[in-house]
């Protein structure tokens, strides 16, 4: 099945169902469509013929210890470990690196009471670039990071990223994870946007934010996973 055939504007959906896309009932339609996994609305304009599947990180008692302490210090925390991201790449090379995203004014203050509570190979990023030489050779280092104002979480109250700020992220500082544009990364997002559902309209606005959804949106179109059309949706 050709990529293009698995996506649909609403109106083409409601068409078929000889409803008007501005009626109460076309709106309905789109949500009863969605509700029996049919539809997956992924922007304003467009619809994935799928249903719905959400990438969605488990935490480990490590990470959820991480999270209990850093809550504390700060409003907004983000938990998690990269190596839930070896089903999605081919040679599954990730390592267990932990990632505790908080605000930029309670890093320090984090990492400190890291140390405090006697957490091994713990450390503070001071930039994307210093991450790589700073690995040491255990499997269970933790960087605390900035966490990007309004970054998309899938789950706010456990601190779980969603999938569309993964994509971003690793798009803009993939060799802090491992990863930098090469066929790892391609197969990643490629994968990424084949089995899971991806909104179009919060990537955009997250990697917007971060300043890099023209380069990003080139790299996607490159891929030949999703339509043009489905990227520049307004």
């Amino acid at each position: 099945m050709e990529i293009s055939s698995t996506y649909r504007t609403r109106i083409e959906i409601l068409r078929e169902f000889g409803e008007e896309p501005t009626s109460a009932k076309g709106r309905w339609r789109i949500s009863d469509l969605r509700s029996r996994g049919i539809v997956t609305p992924i922007s304003r304009t467009w619809c994935r013929i799928a249903q719905e599947r959400r990438f969605v990180i488990e935490q480990g008692d490590r990470e959820k210890e991480l999270l209990r302490i850093a809550r504390k210090i700060a409003d907004n925390v983000c938990v998690w470990s990269i190596r839930e991201l070896n089903p999605l790449v081919i040679h599954q090379r990730m390592r267990r690196l932990i990632f505790v995203e908080v605000e930029k004014g309670a890093m320090n203050r984090v990492f400190e009471e890291f140390l405090d509570q006697r957490f091994r190979n713990v450390y503070l990023e001071t930039d994307t670039k210093w991450v790589m030489s700073h690995i040491g050779g255990s499997d269970y280092d933790v960087f605390v990071r900035q966490l990007v104002t309004r970054a998309p979480l899938e789950d706010v109250k456990k601190g779980i990223p969603s999938l569309e700020k993964i994509i971003v992220d690793l798009f803009e500082d993939g060799f802090v994870y491992g990863l930098s544009r090469t066929p790892d990364l391609a197969q990643l997002v490629r994968n990424a946007f084949t089995t899971y559902s991806i909104d179009i309209r919060t990537l955009r606005t997250y990697a917007r934010r971060r300043g890099n959804y023209n380069h990003l949106s080139q790299f996607i179109e490159w891929l030949a996973v999703v339509p043009p059309e489905v990227l520049h949706d307004p």
